[in-house]
């Protein structure tokens, strides 16, 4: 149940450098809610979650957030010496006063989005020796832990199977019916936004459509901004839609 808007966003311009990104963009997001945010590389997809984040100044136009923001950033390739109990641990770090040690409540909150993400027998092991994908559930993991109100992912599925794909959506849909969160992600997967999102933000170069996720996407829409051509594939037995990327050239090797 939507309790009000948690992010509010007005006149936004994002710009990288001296390059416009996005212009003019005004969207209200409910608490409780998800906006997924797909185009091709380049377009501003990350720029645009950094500026959400508050990590980045917006060129012009204001980011209003009412609560508590966790970011995860698209590269999951950190450095760091701390096991993988520890990097979830980072998560409490709002909580904490410099002088002070995560306690007993901090650890088991930690333990509990280990768990979660099937990861808990990795506690002590290395952040470092762990794959890509794993090091992806333990960022995500370190950001539940922080009990954001918005959760703002950069492609949070890019190094996952589609097991723990499917294990991740299935944990955000619970946070945003149980506890309300309100989550913003890109994704270069446009069935993800598509099948998770009430709100969407299709980039491309030069143009920009935000809306409803169901009444923007569309065949013609996804081709205007990835320049290849989709097909819509819909199994009306259990209300099931997808859009399947249908390459046109042929590749000579």
């Amino acid at each position: 149940m939507h309790e009000g808007n948690l992010l509010t966003v007005s006149n936004l311009t994002v710009q990288r450098g001296k390059k416009r990104l996005i212009e003019n963009l005004d969207f209200e997001l409910p608490q409780g809610s998800c906006l997924g945010v797909v185009g091709p590389n380049g377009v501003g997809k990350s720029s645009l979650l950094r500026v959400l984040a508050g990590l980045d100044d917006p060129a012009s136009g204001s980011v209003v957030v009412s609560g508590t923001v966790a970011y995860l950033p698209q590269d999951v390739n950190l450095k760091s010496d701390l096991n993988v109990l520890e990097m979830v641990l980072l998560g409490r770090a709002r909580y904490l006063k410099w002088y002070q040690q995560p306690n007993s409540i901090d650890r088991t909150e930690a333990k509990k989005w280990l768990e979660m993400v099937s990861l808990e027998h990795l506690a002590t092991a290395s952040f470092m020796t762990l794959s890509g994908g794993q090091k992806q559930l333990v960022l995500i993991a370190q950001a539940l832990t922080s009990d954001c109100d918005l959760l703002i992912l950069d492609e949070p599925s890019s190094a996952l199977d589609l097991q723990n794909q499917e294990k991740l959506f299935a944990i955000l849909s619970e946070l945003q019916d149980v506890n309300s969160l309100t989550v913003v992600f890109s994704t270069h997967d446009p069935n993800q936004a598509y099948h998770h999102c009430e709100q969407l933000m299709m980039l491309g170069f030069g143009q920009q459509q935000h809306g409803q996720c169901k009444a923007i996407m569309n065949v013609s829409s996804l081709k205007e901004i990835y320049k290849v051509n989709f097909e819509e594939v819909e199994w009306k037995s259990n209300n099931l839609k997808y859009f399947i990327h249908v390459p046109t050239t042929r590749f000579n090797i």
